[in-house]
């Protein structure tokens, strides 16, 4: 009677242990695990693979098929009646009245239906650049802080390596009676921390990798390369370069640009609604009893008598019109600001890349070594090298993570000025390092 749960139970475990190891077991990658994931590599699979940038191109596909259907005419119209009770009436016959008819927008109109659908199909395009500028940028940030964890992780290592070559020393001297058991413990203590540091990278990588995975339309545990080096520049280019890309280039500014275009060719349809339509008609009837007054052609017009409603068409349209135009015009304001904001993060991170590779770390570094020395010869403390591993630790940690906020601050800077920093050319007054 008892062993009837516990087969229960082991069915059950059995069922679900499939769903487990597959939830937790890593998916094939999209980039091939023997190289090394590059940010152009992870850029151009998230353009390919994103779902929301391919959302957006069918939406440009959409609004491009629409131009052939505003610059159309509508269908013309076929129209049939006879008369009933002629049917079988000797001499004549059944009596038939048949009307082909066109309607005819008053001249313009087509073309204006034409020119909106256009311009907001170049909107759609423009909307498209856009949002690759946007997830290009957010590829980019992700790869940095995939780079910065994996470069972490480097440094967590050789951490933990010199002090397990620490914590040798120590016990090699309080077994010589040179040092106190203090400093090993010490030590141990410094790997218990440094254990806990692990911990807390491990859920950034954790978190990385799911970003990416993210953007590239897979499941969040499916396996990444290694990162490779960010390449580092100390070129920044003029701010009055990058404002005029960003005003005269950038797609946010052409989708803002086509969709004012396409208000205002809206009001010019609401100025047509005032005009009449032309209706043309040919058609045949046999109720005449001459034949020479049987076949006909006519034009009709609609009489546009409800002007009120026409007007307030117009002064919606001429509204819309002018909603695009401050939207335009504060894009242009925001976009500069964004430019100015950006440049001046670079600028930033180059110099302090700069300060900590030129200056800081090498002192770090000869610091630890003096005290190393010292400690070895019976002049120093152990809380000292101690002290010192853990300030150059910190410092290498915070290069690694200057290093990835430059590349994000500079894919931010592209994404902004529409164009990539090394493509603005060289001028006689580019300003490297500066903070105008």
């Amino acid at each position: 009677m008892d062993t009837f749960p516990h087969l229960l139970t082991a069915c059950c475990v059995m069922l679900v242990a499939p769903a487990w190891s597959t939830a937790e077991q890593p998916r094939p990658s999209t980039f091939g695990l023997g190289d090394p994931m590059t940010p152009a590599a992870l850029v151009g699979a998230v353009l390919e693979h994103n779902a929301g940038l391919g959302a957006h191109s069918a939406a440009a596909d959409a609004a491009r098929y629409r131009i052939e259907v505003a610059r159309a005419l509508d269908d013309p119209t076929l129209s049939y009646a006879f008369a009933p009770r002629t049917f079988g009436r000797e001499g004549q016959g059944l009596n038939q009245r048949i009307e082909l008819g066109q309607s005819i927008p008053w001249p313009g109109t087509l073309g204006a239906r034409e020119s909106v659908a256009r311009r907001q199909t170049l909107a759609a395009e423009q909307d498209v650049q856009a949002m690759r500028l946007e997830f290009e940028f957010l590829a980019r940030a992700a790869y940095a802080e995939w780079y910065f964890v994996d470069r972490t992780l480097e440094i967590h290592q050789s951490r933990h390596d010199l002090l397990v070559e620490l914590r040798a020393i120590a016990e090699s001297r309080y077994a010589a009676g040179l040092a106190l058991q203090q400093d090993a413990l010490q030590s141990e203590v410094e790997l218990a921390r440094l254990q806990r540091h692990g911990f807390e990278l491990n859920r950034l990588q954790q978190s990385a990798r799911a970003h990416i995975n993210s953007l590239l339309n897979q499941h969040p545990n499916t396996r990444l390369p290694n990162a490779v080096d960010i390449a580092f520049s100390t070129r920044v280019p003029p701010l009055a370069d990058l404002e005029y890309h960003a005003l005269e280039h950038h797609p946010e500014m052409k989708r803002l640009e086509a969709q004012l275009a396409a208000e205002s060719a809206n009001v010019i349809l609401a100025e047509k609604a005032f005009l009449p339509d032309l209706r043309v008609t040919a058609s045949y009837n046999s109720l005449w009893d001459e034949a020479d007054k049987r076949p006909m052609v006519g034009l009709a017009i609609n009489v546009p008598l409800d002007r009120r409603k026409r007007k307030a068409a117009l002064s919606g349209a001429r509204a819309d019109r002018h909603r695009a135009e401050l939207r335009l015009a504060d894009r242009r304001v925001r976009l500069l600001a964004d430019v100015v904001r950006a440049r001046a993060e670079v600028t930033e991170s180059v110099q302090t890349v700069e300060l900590f590779e030129q200056s800081l770390l090498p002192l770090a570094a000869e610091y630890l070594d003096a005290t190393v020395a010292d400690y070895r010869s019976g002049a120093g403390g152990f809380l000292a090298v101690i002290d010192a591993e853990h300030r150059k630790f910190v410092l290498e940690e915070s290069l690694v993570r200057h290093r990835a906020d430059y590349s994000t601050r500079v894919a931010a800077l592209e994404r902004w000025a529409g164009i990539s920093l090394e493509s603005v050319p060289h001028t006689a007054t580019e300003v490297h390092r500066d903070s105008d």
